[in-house]
């Protein structure tokens, strides 16, 4: 029985360090690239009406204009989203050249 214990503490040491070697080897690749769908990144835009707009946009709720701009000011490449700006300029002065732009409904 002291044989037989003896037998299995050296087979069961002897593995071990039999599989080790293999086990050291680092040079296993999976081999496939990363592929994203177009679309599929997020987009830096806001929401209003089901409708995107993009940074710097400006909308107006009742008296209150919005404009779209970062969420996190610390993040230059974050989501977006709609804030008072920063700067109120009058809608007719300052501007040489102005156009409205009309949303297909």
């Amino acid at each position: 029985m002291i044989r037989t214990a003896f037998s299995l503490f050296a087979l069961g040491g002897l593995i071990p360090a039999e599989a080790a070697p293999g086990s050291n080897t680092l040079s296993h690749s999976v081999g496939t690239d990363l592929v994203l769908p177009l679309g599929s990144l997020p987009e830096r835009v806001c929401w209003y009406q089901d409708q995107k707009y993009s940074l710097g946009s400006r909308i107006q709720q009742g008296d209150l204009w919005l404009e779209c701009g970062p969420q996190n000011e610390q993040e230059s490449n974050g989501p977006l989203a709609w804030r008072e700006p920063a700067i109120y300029e009058p809608v007719d002065e300052g501007v040489v050249n102005r156009e409205t732009i009309r949303v297909g409904q």
